[in-house]
């Protein structure tokens, strides 16, 4: 069911979303009870699967059992409609003042800023 190069989950649950944007959070929450709890109960069960068979000194093993300890906060989106699959929407609006924040930093300044390691 999942593909090992690229997950077919984030899709599944960004066509889901797309579906039901715009309806209540009642409808919101039965239709991702219907259509999106049995993709999140089909992606842990894999997850769990997966972990033993990598190495558990790794970073993806450690990625794994991050999400797995906080596996009921990442499905609460299931039974509250009102909450968003992501907080996408969140960091596109507040992009500018992170942005202009960093800006700020440097205004004035001859220096040029380092953009990584």
């Amino acid at each position: 069911m999942w593909r090992t190069r690229r997950s077919s989950i984030s899709p599944s649950f960004y066509a889901i979303e797309r579906d039901i944007r715009g309806r209540s959070s009642e409808e919101r929450r039965l239709l991702r009870q219907q259509k999106s709890r049995a993709l999140v109960e089909a992606f842990e069960r894999w997850v769990r699967a997966k972990l033993p068979l990598i190495s558990q000194k790794g970073k993806l093993a450690d990625a794994i059992r991050y999400a797995l300890s906080r596996w009921e906060g990442l499905t609460r989106f299931i039974d509250d409609g009102r909450i968003e699959l992501d907080n996408n929407g969140v960091e596109r609006s507040i992009r500018p003042i992170t942005l202009n924040r960093k800006n700020v930093l440097f205004a004035g300044s001859t220096a040029v800023p380092s953009t990584g390691p």
